[in-house]
């Protein structure tokens, strides 16, 4: 596509070079098609209202058994009025000026990070989704409004596009492996949110916590206490493979 601006250079430059050097061939020859066609995708391009313009200015083509000098003279009669067509058009704009399109808000992606407590990783995951421009919600650091914990949660939810679950070590414990739960909260907005973003769910599981039976058939992936770069790794995949970024390489 181009804008408006472009489309009337461009068919300055059609008048001022192309025209003449046309003028100067024969009746037969195939740039003037290949013109003609150009001028037109121009203006569907750009200029779409003036297509219909471009179109009426057409004399009419012979089609009986004339001398050449007469088919010359109607191929130049064509161009006279296809240049009269672009010179009206190139007139009314320059006329009445060119109407300015506001530029298009373009929001950006909104997050939902469900978490257990306030840890260093959820800082640095929320500085990771800083710098790629996406917007998060966090449930308890929206004002509240009187409502619910389970209304909070739903409110804050139905503002974002996707889910990011970080499964920090909780409070509960395996007493036979002695490992970590991951956080009771973060299971249950875990299964709150595959219910309201289905597959744009992002699961992050700190090694050594043990996912709870029901989220234990979701893909995830592992960050440590001191690394999160697989972690973060994962979240730019997902985000690339469901359009929300759509700039540079994630390497392996």
């Amino acid at each position: 596509m181009i804008g408006q601006n472009e489309a009337l250079e461009l068919l300055k430059k059609a008048l001022d070079d192309e025209i003449p050097k046309l003028r100067k061939l024969h009746h037969g020859n195939q740039e003037f098609l290949l013109w003609h066609d150009r001028i037109k995708n121009i203006l569907q391009a750009g200029l779409p209202d003036d297509v219909a313009t471009f179109a009426s200015y057409r004399s009419r083509h012979i089609k009986d058994m004339f001398s050449d000098n007469v088919y010359q003279k109607d191929y130049l009669d064509r161009l006279t009025d296809y240049e009269t067509a672009i010179k009206s058009i190139i007139e009314k704009y320059e006329t009445l000026g060119i109407e300015e399109k506001p530029n298009e808000i373009i929001e950006p992606p909104k997050a939902f990070i469900a978490h257990e407590g306030e840890t260093k990783q959820l800082e640095k995951l929320k500085e990771f989704l800083d710098a790629l421009g996406i917007k998060y919600f966090i449930a308890e650091a929206e004002a509240s409004n009187g409502r619910s914990i389970e209304g909070q949660v739903n409110w804050t939810q139905a503002k974002a596009d996707f889910a990011i679950c970080l499964a920090t070590k909780g409070r509960a414990i395996n007493k036979k492996t002695g490992q970590h739960y991951m956080g009771l909260n973060v299971a249950d907005e875990l299964g709150r949110a595959r219910e309201v973003y289905k597959n744009r769910v992002i699961l992050l599981v700190q090694k050594g916590v043990v996912p709870h039976t029901n989220t234990r058939e979701i893909v995830y992936e592992t960050f440590t206490s001191h690394c999160m770069d697989r972690a973060f790794t994962k979240v730019a995949k997902e985000l690339r493979n469901w359009g929300f970024i759509t700039v540079g390489k994630i390497k392996e």
